[in-house]
């Protein structure tokens, strides 16, 4: 048995003395149940005053009957029969073991009785030795019941029955515990497994969409904003999708919340087209919409569940479908006045279903006809979820499938109406001509469908019908770009009163400087073609006039406590456009120490931290530092999970904000916890007018800095990372040399893994690869590979120090902004390395050199600098404290010269 159990853990006590009653009433003599140590975990049935009054009645007498209780169950035990015996007292018992999985659980004894006549004088004997009465002793032997031998023979048979039926009551019990504890550390593991993947996914995750966001915010060229923009929607929709797939208690319980919420349903269409595209890039198929214009504008309803089930749709026929169309259709049918039933309908011309497979569906990872799917990725559950999802929001699904032909799945779910007014709308639908030239079947249909659902007249024509085009209304013509011939491009150029529409393909680019001639990308999309037919400017995903954020707050002082200095860049570049004071850190201690000395507004804390994490830090600042007992302190977390919220609040935390860090999301949060009077209204959105030229190549020695920005997404950040690499080069390799020579694989692994993944985002593929062939080796505990390689990784590390130089360290001694350092400075500075180095405390130590770093030197004080920087990477403190001295004694001379 591999669990501490004991008897009553297995049997309930109440239990175990209702049967031993029954049995003693039964045979007419004493029963007593004990567990395995001999100690009763009952209370004796028809045990003889001369037992209880007398010979338990003393520590003696009661340490000597426990004593032949363990005997009795030990002869047992070892014969497997009952075991009959006489005890201290001259009694007769007999015992059986209660037994589980084999181990001994405890006894069930009977007894107290005797098999010929008493002698008194050993009685009175006796009593004298335990210390009790020697008279009520004689008197209560008297009373003691003799039977027959055979009598006590079928007693001890009849027992042993009972701890029999015991046993198993205990080894069934057993089994059921084993069980649930089994099933407990299997959903533990689970748990820890996807909270641990939850974290691993999100981290890099929240470099791609806040650096996406960031870049937004640049001068960028129209086709890179479209580009981020789309990388950055990507993410954000593949996050909400992990999301749900890594919450275990929604997957394994079969709960998810619905969060209904005021939405408009074409802002979800949109998304999820902008999507799929990307998943259609290489494939010869052409994505088309069909959404009924009149659906109401505004619904009530969980809108990201509802995207999640057409992503998943869509995504499903994209997957199976490499050439001929995709169709994702949205209507309604009205139920009430103020609720509607939402139809979807995803249909494709792909591999198709056979009849016997479509049952297997909606099942957990099952992946259908996988013999011929097996180039398909993915975990087959998006259809499982999809169907839960629909039957929590009240709605249904159900699908058509005609196997090598295609398959159409529909969707039918209620939602409330918000806003009557139809989705989309022509203004004068009566003045005006849609003309379409098209060869593409496909997009010819669903340009006529659209049309003519928005109430405007549609005319499909050839080349050499364009001389003929009515002139009553106003003319909107539809053209396929393979058909934008030099006749076409001509007759657009000579007749400016018509409004020519190019429709090219989602990825494809064109340049030309005509007037009259609007460029549309696909998939096309009802919204799209009204706001033409309607004369309105038409923008691209990424440059909509998108209200991030509607204040700004430069009073308001913000600390932000993370371990990663990659995730320290991000989020400061995040906030920086709410123009608000920002300290960073990079582990608890630091955040103590810094809220010791300065009052914050908010401080923004990493969950995961090494020594100190953040719900640590909380706790020592709650209860050390009441003055911040109304500051709201935020997690910032990758393991955004159900109950979350909860439980940081519960440690003493306010709020969260989940990674990515989105600057809406975090604009929210602020706006929630910061104090009223450090707002400042203000309008800010992402509407660039300018385009920046294209910069030169960069060239740092043999990085692949093209992969690096593709990667970090802007050049600003790829020097800052690299500038982060730089420093570390030294400090990073000394530690993986002085674990590879103490043996410290489990923290060698650690930093090899660490090195792997800085080096590539550098574009140092090279040193990343052997990296990673050595974290291989740690995990494997494959020493002789690590004793043989590891030397020529860390020489390559180390050669970065020359090659990083002269960018790294430029950059660094460029004095342009940075303050005078004062000799009230000097005090305050010196006097907190004192005491970081008076504790040993290395990361106070390289907080105060930060500190340093915003300061300009000039002369010997730049080298003592220097000096005491590569002091503070080598943790070398005497060597601090005699820097600090000199530079003191420096600053003496000139004072007393001055």
């Amino acid at each position: 048995m591999d669990y501490e159990l004991h008897l009553v853990d297995l049997i309930d006590v109440k239990s175990l003395q209702r049967i031993q009653d029954g049995f003693s009433q039964t045979i007419g003599i004493a029963a007593l149940t004990t567990d395995a140590d001999g100690i009763a975990v009952t209370e004796g049935s028809n045990f003889s005053d001369f037992c209880m009054k007398c010979m338990r009645s003393t520590e003696t007498g009661y340490r000597r009957c426990m004593e032949c209780d363990k005997m009795g169950m030990e002869m047992a035990l070892k014969t497997g029969e009952p075991a009959i015996y006489t005890c201290y007292a001259g009694l007769v018992e007999f015992s059986a073991p209660i037994v589980a999985d084999g181990k001994l659980m405890g006894c069930f004894l009977g007894g107290q009785v005797r098999a010929d006549p008493i002698d008194f004088d050993k009685v009175r004997k006796l009593a004298e030795e335990i210390g009790a009465d020697p008279d009520e002793s004689v008197e209560a032997a008297k009373r003691i019941r003799v039977v027959e031998p055979d009598t006590i023979d079928r007693a001890a048979k009849f027992l042993h029955m009972i701890a029999d039926v015991l046993s198993e009551m205990a080894y069934n019990k057993y089994l059921v515990y084993r069980a649930n504890i089994e099933l407990e550390k299997s959903g533990n593991m689970k748990s820890d497994f996807l909270a641990n993947m939850s974290h691993e996914i999100r981290t890099p995750m929240n470099a791609v969409i806040g650096m996406a966001e960031m870049t937004l915010r640049e001068d960028l060229p129209s086709v890179a904003r479209e580009y981020i923009y789309q990388i950055k929607e990507a993410g954000k929709s593949l996050l909400t999708i992990i999301n749900d797939i890594l919450d275990f208690s929604k997957i394994e319980s079969g709960r998810m919340d619905i969060s209904e919420v005021d939405y408009e349903p074409m802002s979800i269409v949109y998304d999820v087209a902008n999507i799929v595209m990307t998943r259609l890039k290489e494939k010869d198929v052409e994505l088309i919409l069909d959404i009924a214009p009149d659906i109401p504008n505004g619904l009530q309803g969980d809108n990201i569940r509802i995207k999640q089930v057409l992503l998943n749709l869509v995504n499903n026929a994209a997957k199976f479908t490499s050439h001929g169309r995709i169709i994702m259709k949205m209507d309604y049918k009205q139920l009430k006045p103020d609720e509607i039933e939402l139809h979807i309908s995803v249909e494709d011309t792909g591999i198709g279903i056979k009849k016997e497979d479509i049952e297997k569906l909606f099942q957990s990872f099952q992946q259908v006809d996988s013999k011929r799917n097996r180039n398909i990725e993915g975990t087959g559950l998006g259809l499982a979820i999809t169907k839960r999802l629909l039957t929590l929001m009240n709605g249904d699904i159900w699908v058509e499938s005609e196997y090598e032909k295609g398959s159409r799945f529909y969707c039918a779910l209620p939602q409330k109406i918000v806003d009557k007014t139809p989705s989309i709308g022509v203004k004068e639908p009566d003045s005006v001509l849609a003309v379409g030239l098209f060869s593409n079947p496909y997009v010819r249909e669903s340009l006529c469908s659209d049309v003519t659902n928005l109430g405007v007249e549609y005319l499909l024509i050839s080349a050499k019908d364009l001389d003929n085009l009515p002139e009553d209304k106003k003319v909107f013509l539809f053209i396929e770009h393979p058909l934008f011939s030099a006749m076409v491009e001509g007759f657009v150029r000579n007749n400016p009163q018509i409004t020519a529409v190019l429709l090219i393909g989602f990825y494809d680019h064109v340049n030309y400087d005509i007037p009259n001639l609007l460029i549309l990308r696909k998939p096309l999309f009802a919204m799209n073609i009204a706001m033409i037919l309607n004369g309105e400017k038409l923008n691209f995903a990424g440059d909509t006039d998108e209200k991030e954020f509607d204040f700004i707050a430069p009073d308001a002082e913000i600390l932000i406590v993370d371990d990663n200095a990659v995730n320290l860049t991000v989020a400061e570049g995040i906030m920086e456009p709410l123009k608000m004071k920002i300290d960073t850190v990079t582990s608890g201690k630091a955040a103590v120490d810094k809220i010791s000395k300065f009052h914050y507004d908010i401080v923004f804390m990493d969950h995961m931290m090494p020594e100190l994490d953040g719900i640590e830090t909380t706790h020592i600042i709650r209860r050390f530092h009441p003055e911040y007992d109304d500051v709201p302190i935020i997690a910032l977390t990758a393991n955004a999970m159900e109950g979350t919220k909860e439980m940081f609040c519960r440690e003493g935390m306010n709020d969260f904000v989940a990674k990515p860090i989105e600057l809406r999301l975090l604009a929210a949060k602020i706006r929630q916890w910061l104090p009223m009077e450090k707002i400042q209204k203000v309008y800010i959105t992402n509407n660039p007018e300018k385009e920046k030229e294209k910069s030169a190549p960069i060239v740092v020695g043999d990085l692949d800095v093209d992969y690096a920005l593709e990667f970090l997404v802007s050049e600003e950040l790829f020097w800052k990372v690299l500038k982060v690499y730089y420093h570390s080069i030294d400090k990073k390799a000394k530690l993986i040399k002085a674990m590879e020579e103490e043996g410290d694989w489990p923290g060698y692994t650690i930093e090899v893994h660490a090195l792997k993944n800085s080096s590539k985002q550098i574009g140092a593929i090279s040193l990343s690869e052997k990296a990673a062939a050595l974290e291989k080796a740690g995990n494997a505990r494959d020493t002789a590979t690590i004793r043989r390689y590891t030397d020529e990784m860390l020489e390559q590390y180390m050669g970065y120090l020359s090659v990083l130089e002269p960018f790294c360290v430029d950059e660094e001694d460029g004095d342009d902004g940075k303050k005078e350092f004062s000799g009230h400075m000097v005090t305050e500075c010196f006097q907190k390395m004192r005491e970081a180095v008076d504790d040993l405390d290395m990361d106070r130590m390289e907080e105060v050199i930060q500190e340093m770093e915003q300061y300009r030197y000039e002369g010997w004080q730049k080298e003592m600098f220097t000096q005491l920087k590569e002091a503070v990477e080598e943790i070398d403190v005497d060597n601090c404290e005699r820097i600090i001295g000199e530079w003191e004694e420096g600053m003496g001379e000139i004072k007393g010269l001055s």
